[in-house]
């Protein structure tokens, strides 16, 4: 991203795809082990999952891939922000998804 570029503005726009996202699932993100859960799928989620053919019905294999790939897209704003000396973080649904990547991550669960 450019230094340019509106990062919080960003942010906040993934923060709603997010949320969407999560109510498309039926996942409440203030239960931190249904975030857990979405969380672990995520950081096992592989690039190339979404190439496979999801029906058109699938709800909640569409709603999950794009989930995940507004998690990847959620890191890389963060890093991009550090990077530029910025804390960048958007909404407490953000906040969420990102203190359940880090604790899933950190446990050591099979990805």
């Amino acid at each position: 991203m450019s230094e340019l570029e509106n990062q919080r503005g960003e942010a906040l726009l993934i923060s709603t795809e997010v949320a969407r996202m999560l109510v498309a699932l039926g996942v409440d993100w203030t239960d931190e082990s249904q975030m857990r859960a979405i969380a672990r799928e995520a950081l096992a989620y592989q690039g190339s999952d979404s190439t496979q053919h999801l029906e058109p019905e699938d709800i909640e294999g569409r709603a999950k891939q794009k989930l995940f790939g507004l998690t990847a897209l959620m890191l890389r704003t963060m890093e991009e922000g550090a990077e530029l000396g910025e804390h960048v973080h958007g909404s407490e649904i953000w906040k969420a998804l990102a203190k359940a990547l880090w604790t899933e991550k950190g446990s050591g669960s099979p990805q």
